[in-house]
């Protein structure tokens, strides 16, 4: 199971920046209201600077829809750096030339707090090209009111360097709280991708160490007796019984493909033994299998299997499918009945039969039948394939394979 929790931590780190930021705004304008008052006599005329201080304040509500949200600035970023700037170059214009350099100049020092704001998560010349602007435009309106000594320059260089230091300051602790954020979500991807391939490769093994050990209970005395001269390659049992575990090798690793029929997959894997050799096996396939667990599967083409390894050179598989129920139908020439080791671990009922050297085996799957399955003998005649008839078809698929 992943931890989300650095994934949260870096979220709410954003999140709580711009919050942060948000308030630094409303709260220079809220320390400013007494002094906007306090100096109304300065101002030539005073609607301009208290149309300046509605903007500001409407552009910190503004800004705050977004960020209230968690949402991303979008195309509104722009437009209120802009209405900003407008307003504080307008609060500048309505200052009186004697208290450009003073308390009621308020306006062109606090406009850096809402560049901060609106361009925090921006690379940082964007904040510096604004302040330029900005220090710009303020020096041009102070020159043209003809305050355009050295002791004014001085001191509006000072106020710069101090409040431009403050505020270029506190847009890199947020790049840097952004840079934590965006390091702790890349660390907690990789320990996801970590634990991911970790858990999916003990899966693997598992698997793996598995299909060893079906194999080894059957495969494994097979191979042993041949390897040691126990068993002669030329005996006909030995030949079927390769034959069949061949066939379930085969199977084996049908079933960790990825198909959208697995039971037809699986039962195609089966045939082709027989098709090497060189038996003529017919696979029709009428209707959509139900989605079945590999158990189940297994248990409908083991019959199917042990029977293709008996067969002589001719055999048709006939696998009839519908919602609640499943067939497998084999018939092979032969006089020999299949090994009886199919399973009894599923809702899988087995019958066979044998007559005039065609010997017929069906597996039927009922999703009805939780109890009562095993293997049952149809006695020595020849049972037909009546039951596959009762079955709707919805699709047909037919595969001819010869040597």
């Amino acid at each position: 199971m992943s931890d989300p929790a650095p994934t949260v931590i870096a979220d709410r780190l954003a999140d709580g920046l711009r919050r942060g930021m948000l308030a630094v705004p409303a709260a220079v304008l809220a320390l400013n209201v007494t002094t906007l008052v306090n100096d109304a006599a300065d101002y030539r005329p005073f609607w301009c600077e208290v149309l300046t201080f509605a903007v500001l304040a409407a552009v910190t509500a503004l800004a705050a829809i977004p960020v209230l949200r968690g949402r991303p600035w979008g195309a509104w970023r722009w437009p209120l750096l802009v209405a900003a700037l407008a307003a504080t170059t307008g609060a500048t214009a309505a200052v009186a030339p004697a208290w450009l350099i003073g308390t009621p100049h308020w306006s062109w020092e606090l406009f850096g707090w809402w560049a901060v704001l609106l361009l925090l998560d921006r690379p940082v010349r964007y904040l510096a090209g604004v302040l330029a602007v900005h220090f710009g435009v303020t020096v041009a309106l102070v020159v043209a009111a003809g305050r355009g000594d050295v002791r004014t320059f001085v001191g509006m260089s000072t106020v710069a360097l101090v409040l431009g230091g403050q505020q270029v300051a506190v847009w890199l602790l947020g790049a840097g709280t952004r840079r934590a954020a965006a390091s702790a979500a890349r660390l907690a991807a990789e320990g996801e991708r970590l634990r991911t391939a970790e858990l999916v490769a003990e899966q693997i093994h598992h698997d793996r160490r598995a299909r060893f050990a079906e194999l080894a209970d059957t495969a494994g005395p097979l191979l042993a007796g041949l390897a040691g001269g126990e068993l002669d390659p030329g005996d006909v049992a030995v030949r079927q019984t390769c034959a069949i575990e061949a066939a379930r090798i085969r199977r084996l690793l049908a079933e960790g493909d990825d198909s959208s029929d697995p039971l037809v997959h699986e039962l195609t894997a089966c045939t082709d033994v027989a098709a090497r050799r060189g038996v003529v096996v017919h696979l029709a396939v009428r209707g959509q299998c139900p989605p079945l667990p590999q158990r189940s599967r297994r248990a409908l083409t083991e019959p199917a299997l042990l029977a293709l390894a008996a067969a002589g050179s001719v055999a048709r598989v006939t696998l009839v499918a519908a919602p609640d129920r499943v067939v497998v139908s084999v018939v092979t020439d032969g006089d020999g009945r299949p090994p009886d080791d199919t399973g009894r671990a599923e809702p899988v009922r087995v019958t066979w039969g044998r007559h005039d050297g065609t010997v017929w085996t069906e597996a039927t799957w009922t999703e009805a039948v939780a109890t009562g399955w095993g293997t049952e003998s149809s006695g020595p005649e020849f049972p037909g394939t009546a039951a596959a008839g009762t079955v709707p078809a919805r699709a047909a698929v037919r595969k001819e394979t010869a040597r």
